[in-house]
């Protein structure tokens, strides 16, 4: 097997650990955050994916995008600092998520080698640091 079809492959198992976790869809995420209900939970959705309120991964085996946990407190309300990550994140056309959460749920040299979610419910100014440090600061830095 060549180096570039192993990296696929690597990715399509990564990303199928993830979806394995059944992070909520458009309907469940709306429900909980309030949505009233003569809006379509689609739309809404929708529009905090474009506007960079809230990251939503494409699941093509169940044709619909689904929301890393991470972003949720526990009562399921959305954390007022992912606005403020996903800004820092590059986007590079990202429509389907997941680069962004590859990088979020892959261990991390600056955060003890947790990953970013995992870090993100108890200390998200240092892993908003991270992202800075990583994507916005001088790349060099980390040698």
């Amino acid at each position: 097997m060549n180096p570039f079809s192993e990296s696929f492959q690597t990715s399509i198992n990564f990303r199928d650990e993830l979806l394995e976790k059944r992070w909520p869809d458009d309907d469940r995420v709306a429900k909980v955050i309030g949505v009233p209900r003569d809006a379509d939970p689609r739309e809404h959705m929708t529009r905090a994916r474009v506007e960079g309120r809230l990251l939503g991964v494409w699941s093509k085996r169940d044709r619909r995008f689904v929301y890393p946990a991470f972003q949720f407190d526990q009562q399921g309300k959305l954390r007022p600092e992912v606005a403020e990550l996903l800004s820092i994140l590059p986007d590079d056309d990202d429509r389907g998520g997941w680069r962004r959460a590859f990088w979020l749920y892959s261990p991390h040299a600056f955060l003890d080698g947790l990953s970013p979610a995992e870090s993100f419910t108890s200390e998200p100014a240092r892993v908003l640091e991270a992202a800075r440090q990583e994507f916005s600061g001088d790349r060099d830095a980390w040698w």
